[in-house]
């Protein structure tokens, strides 16, 4: 138990000079100088912490010693406001040994609260990651930082609030316990259906403490159950709680679960303060965000709605306010721009791109049963696509409950899917209404509009939801990890204009929640690349002949835009004699190339217009879709950036000219309604970039880089490597995943290297080999590097051009033609000269080589260098400091620089960790090295989604590494790559490019045996993908996921047959996609027509029930791509069941109707009929 302490405190901070500087503090009516306690709690693991409830603060008024700010952050939160209405943080006053206190009050402690609930948290949930991006700071022209949350366990901050109900619950009870929170028997709940009870926190705190291996047992009082109450109680009791539901009155429950608790040494869940808990739990994510960054000047916090997120707005306003008082706190709130008037003054209209979700979607997460359409699933029991009160009632038989006590209550005699869906989340929203009546004693205090009064929030700034969507995209090409609607708004609002920064503030903003649905996701997606101009639609009125359709497209293809689809209408009352209406679909990389399009077709005399977008501007594009990198037209390597006299990257010139080229795009989205705004980020002039010109810094004498073997490289060294650039890169998440290890049957761990800086782990070797070599000139000056250069089609690019802009050097970045611009552009916003030439990579590198001759610049290899490998090997260092006892490694494959660095690292430590190698099918030339010694030859035309393992030629220095140190080399599919992008995207809310997510694939596919008890870390390597490409790829993943099917059906061309397979997709609730008719094509008969229909569907349960009904009625529907589905026989075991069944029925009965056919014509069928008369 946590013992009270006293309000006096001592703060110790380090000073300037390095000595220790004391300050005092007092209480709001005291200025003597008084002493802090400090209280001792135990965790898991029985060793003593102390939660020191000193205030370290780095602001410069304590590190001169000032005593004023401290006193005003140190004592109560609201000191500094005399007239702030929740001074006290009124409505803790019962809750006992849940809540610290200062020695001598019951004022509360928040401060030492918060951290005794972080310092027990930490060892359960993730602490997610907090990093620098400099590009979004070069776009944002500010300092900026963002927190991860939306990485927490389950992707959302609510978790947080969960688990604090459970600890703090553990510290009310903790003195009669009398034992350590690890050591407790687990949770005792009380669900009384006479009370309100509807919060859907109470049962994420429950499937939480499932989730994490710990015993639950729910005591269920008499009373009528409504239908959200039944469906959490499912929820929890297919998770694996224990439902008890009593046979005497509600007091006596409450006394029989107490004593359980009690007997069994479990905690009991006293629900009375759910919200305080939860108020403590979402705070600890300021806590985590000031150790990390307390330097920070602005924090910056998304919000939603405000009934879900009223509890880590006004946490981690509180202690920021409490800790640093002068900290800026902005929260950032979307608006409803759903209805309105576009530019042309005409009424719109739309659907919202977030649907709100509540706090249920999120429970998805934490196990397949808590996902509604799961739930729905199995309330259906007899596979009717809906059920009705007495379906209900059985399910409740079936969890052990007992009609006459506990009466469910449905809304209707029969709900379908979508009926459930809408009453539960109806049911919840009204039970979090009545939550705010419940405890109004509590929440009051909390509103927005008192926090802003009081000066808690400095300031409230609204978000459209067009600025959510391309923060959305933002967040995914930057960050690489996926966000919700509530978790991008913070982004979107640096986007709106009303956020006053100085050019060189540092910023905190807060990513809270990544639970998308999967459906959501492609809206989203496809709209927002559709506003940043990576898809139009095109409309042209041309001649109705070929030729006029082979130009235009013959520009499309020569502009490197792809076709998504083309539709040809003769019908348009509108066209001219012998002209059809061609409506062309395309995927673009930017505005730029968009533009160039349109004015060559102009140019051409055709006629075009263009589905309306939020941004048609070319003054406004930049911002949103940086330009295009050129092909270089010639082999001079004069075209390119200025270099300043010391050898240093201009890199002004780049942040000036992205600043002209974005600030109009921050006015255009300035305020939601189209218009201006006035207020931008900072005042920027729009100036023209200089004009290219050359001063290089050119050596007297080549670089000789230091001479150094493969067997160079140590374990020690490796660390050595590890120290040197820790700096540089970021130290990525590490971390057991639940979720896959059920897929893979082996306790699998993630290192999540596709957040590294620049989206993936090059960074690494680049990185090392720089740095050793300005070691080197340390000793001898005459062999510092001047200038380095680099052949790259993408990640190894972005991660020599920011090693070169951090250290000053000059860079060059060689690429092929077909290299893609989203890696490029960020290549180049990093300071580094692009140049494009050639249609190889081996073009590339003998353009890069002539670059490093002519300025004696230093050559920086993707693999093949020693420096640069034993760079790569840090990553072994991570997994091993992480996960100690791994004994499977997993590591995707290209030119094997990453493999042998981890090899040469961890095979030295212990040599029974196995090490296997994964690469594509297409490019696998290490497929059969370990049986043949040879690699295998590989068309240089094949290319793989996996791109950036599209070595043909690996290996060099490292070559026998390949051989002796990876145990096995493993190929995944296309196919099965793109589904791993996919699924590793819903499941981690991470982004991956497909090089980067091969061993997982391999891993999820059976390609590597595994035991149940295998410790297997797999590494995702690089989340660089196109977004254009994701779209593509997201296609195919929704129908491995079970989410979108597409059938073909062959029936006769008869009318109303359409009508009757809609109908029955309307009873089984898909959403139709699409759906086409094939008439004349085929293995078809004139009077057949194969109609093809795609369809949404919530799992693969769904679509079976939809397909079943089909063959019921003698339907029988070929599935397209069904071959390529992961275990597709047991995935559709259901409706081939229903096909064989039906079939049989057919021969079964044939008989007995040709029977009553003969009976029904007589004579007219039978002829033996008459000749027996005769």
């Amino acid at each position: 138990m946590a013992k009270k302490h006293s309000r006096e405190e001592t703060v110790t901070s380090p000073s300037p000079s390095g000595n220790t500087t004391t300050a005092s503090t007092t209480s709001p009516t005291s200025t003597t100088p008084t002493k802090e306690k400090r209280t001792k709690i135990s965790n898991g693991n029985n060793k003593d912490k102390e939660t020191n409830n000193n205030i370290n603060l780095s602001n410069s008024n304590i590190l001169n010693g000032s005593v004023n700010s401290l006193n005003n952050s140190s004592t109560n939160l609201f000191t500094t406001h005399q007239n702030n209405p929740v001074k006290n943080l009124k409505g803790f006053d019962d809750i006992g040994e849940g809540i610290l206190r200062f020695e001598g009050s019951k004022e509360i402690d928040f401060i030492g609260s918060v951290k005794r609930v972080h310092s027990m948290m930490k060892d359960y949930l993730k602490k997610t990651p907090q990093y620098d991006y400099e590009l979004l700071s070069q776009l944002f022209k500010c300092d900026l930082q963002l927190k991860l949350e939306n990485l927490q366990l389950f992707g959302d901050i609510y978790v947080r609030n969960c688990f604090s109900i459970l600890l703090s619950n553990y510290f009310n009870q903790a003195k009669d316990l009398g034992k350590e929170f690890r050591q407790i028997g687990g949770f005792v709940l009380v669900i009384n259906p006479m009370d309100i009870e509807s919060q859907p926190m109470v049962t994420g705190s429950i499937l939480t403490a499932l989730h994490l291996k710990m015993k639950c047992i729910i005591y269920v009082g008499p009373g009528n159950l409504p239908l959200s109450q039944i469906t959490r109680l499912y929820m929890c009791h297919a998770r694996g709680a224990k439902i008890i539901f009593h046979k005497g009155d509600v007091s006596s429950c409450y006394t029989r679960a107490w004593q359980h608790a009690k007997d069994m040494s479990m905690v009991f869940l006293d629900c009375k303060f759910i919200p305080h808990f939860s108020l403590l739990g979402a705070a600890t994510i300021a806590h985590e965000m000031m150790e990390d960054s307390p330097d920070r000047e602005t924090i910056i916090i998304p919000l939603r709605l405000y009934s879900q997120g009223w509890s880590y707005v006004s946490g981690i306003s509180i202690f920021y306010k409490i800790m640093k008082p002068e900290i800026k706190i902005i929260v950032v709130q979307m608006t409803d721009d759903l209805f309105g008037k576009d530019i042309e003054g005409k009424e719109f209209n739309r659907q919202s791109l977030f649907p709100d979700r509540l706090e249920i979607g999120w429970l998805a997460l934490i196990h397949d049963q808590s996902d509604l359409t799961n739930v729905f699933d199995a309330f259906d029991s007899r596979n009717q696509g809906k059920f009705s009160d007495k379906d209900l009632e059985a399910l409740l038989i079936s969890i052990g409950g007992d009609p006459t006590r506990n009466k469910s209550m449905c809304p209707k005699s029969s709900l379908s899917q979508t009926e459930f869906v809408h009453e539960v989340i109806t049911e919840i929203t009204n039970g979090l209404e009545q939550l705010e009546e419940k405890f109004s004693y509590f929440l009051p205090q909390f509103k927005m509009d008192n926090l802003i009064n009081h000066k808690i929030i400095d300031q409230l700034v609204t978000a459209t939801e067009d600025q959510a969507s391309i923060a959305f995209i933002k967040c995914l090409e930057y960050t690489h990890t996926l966000t919700n609607g509530k978790g991008s708004i913070a982004l979107g609002g640096l986007m709106s204009g009303n956020i006053h920064l100085r050019h060189d503030e540092k910023v905190l903003v807060m990513l809270s929640g990544g639970y998308v649905d999967v459906i959501d996701f492609q809206t989203i997606l496809n709209y927002g690349l559709d506003i940043t101009g990576q898809s139009f639609e095109i409309e042209l009125d041309l001649p109705d002949n070929t030729t006029s359709l082979n130009k235009v497209l013959n520009v499309i293809g020569e502009n490197k835009v792809s076709v998504m689809e083309v539709l040809m209408d003769r019908s348009c009352e509108t066209l001219k004699q012998y002209h059809v209406r061609t409506s062309i679909q395309c995927h673009s990389r930017n505005f730029e190339q968009q533009f160039k399009i349109f004015d060559v077709i102009k140019s051409l005399g055709f006629k075009y217009s263009l589905r309306k977008s939020a941004i048609l501007n070319k003054e406004e594009s930049g911002f949103l879709s940086p330009p295009m990198i050129k092909p270089s037209t010639n082999l001079s390597i004069s075209q390119s950036i200025n270099i300043n006299s010391s050898g240093a990257t201009n890199l002004q010139s780049f942040s000036n000219t992205l600043n002209s080229s974005s600030s109009n795009a921050f006015n255009r989205f300035g305020n939601g309604n189209g218009n201006s705004s006035s207020n931008t980020t900072t005042t920027t002039t729009t100036t023209t970039p200089p004009t290219p010109q050359l001063q290089y810094k050119i050596s007297p004498k080549p670089y000789h880089q230091q001479k150094r073997n493969i067997g160079d490289i140590t374990v020690q060294s490796i660390r050595e490597a590890h120290n040197r650039i820790k700096h540089i890169m970021t130290q990525p998440p590490i971390y057991h995943s639940t979720t896959y290890s059920k897929i893979c049957g082996c306790k699998v761990t993630l290192m999540l290297e596709n957040t590294q800086k620049t989206g993936s782990f090059k960074i690494r070797g680049s990185s090392n080999m720089v740095l050793r070599a300005l070691e080197g000139a340390m000793v001898n000056t005459d062999e510092r590097p001047v200038g380095l250069v680099a052949a790259s089609a993408g990640n190894h690019a972005q991660g020599v051009a920011l090693i070169s802009a951090k250290v000053g050097l000059p860079c060059t970045i060689v690429c092929p033609e077909y290299a893609p611009d989203s890696k490029l552009s960020s290549t180049r916003q990093y300071g580094a000269e692009v140049i494009k030439k050639g249609k190889s990579l081996e073009d590339a590198v003998k353009l890069a080589d002539e670059i490093c001759k002519e300025r004696n610049w230093t050559l920086v290899r993707p693999y093949n260098d020693v420096d640069v490998i034993e760079g790569q090997g840090t990553m072994g260092c991570d997994i091993y400091d992480k996960v100690p006892d791994v004994d499977t490694v997993v590591v995707n494959v290209g030119g094997g620089g990453m493999i042998a660095g981890i090899a040469l690292f961890l095979k030295r430590i212990n040599p029974n960790i196995r090490i296997i190698g994964v690469q594509s099918a297409n490019v696998s030339p290490l497929s059969e090295f370990k049986q043949t010694n040879q690699f295998r030859y590989i068309e240089p035309a094949v290319l793989s989604l996996a791109d950036g393992t599209n070595v043909k030629m690996p290996g060099g220095v490292h070559t026998q590494v390949l051989h002796d140190m990876v145990d096995e080399y493993v190929t995944v599919s296309e196919n099965e790559i793109a589904s791993t992008i996919v699924h590793l995207l819903y499941n981690s809310r991470t982004v991956s490019e497909g090089a980067g997510c091969l061993g997982l694939a391999a891993l999820m596919h059976k390609k590597i045996k595994v035991r149940k008890d295998e410790r297997v870390c797999v590494i995702i390597c690089g989340g660089n993908i196109d977004m254009s490409t994701l779209r593509q790829v997201y296609e195919y993943g929704l129908r491995s996921l079970g989410r979108s099917f597409t059938i073909h059906l062959t029936t006769w061309d008869y009318p109303g047959t359409l009508s009757k397979i809609i109908g029955l997709a309307a009873r089984a609730e898909l959403k139709v996609r699409e759906i086409r008719h094939i008439r004349g094509g085929g293995n078809i008969n004139w009077n057949e027509v194969i109609i093809s229909l795609s369809f949404y569907s919530n799992s693969f349960n769904h679509q079976n029930f939809f397909l079943s009904l089909l063959a019921q009625e003698g339907l029988f529907p070929k599935i397209v791509g069904r071959k390529y589905i992961k275990d597709n026989e047991m995935v559709y075991k259901i409706f081939d069941k229903s096909v064989d069944k039906k079939n049989k029925e057919l021969k079964d009965t044939f008989s007995e109707r040709q029977q009553l056919f003969l009976e029904q014509y007589g004579k007219q069928a039978n002829v033996s009929l008459e000749s027996k008369m005769n």
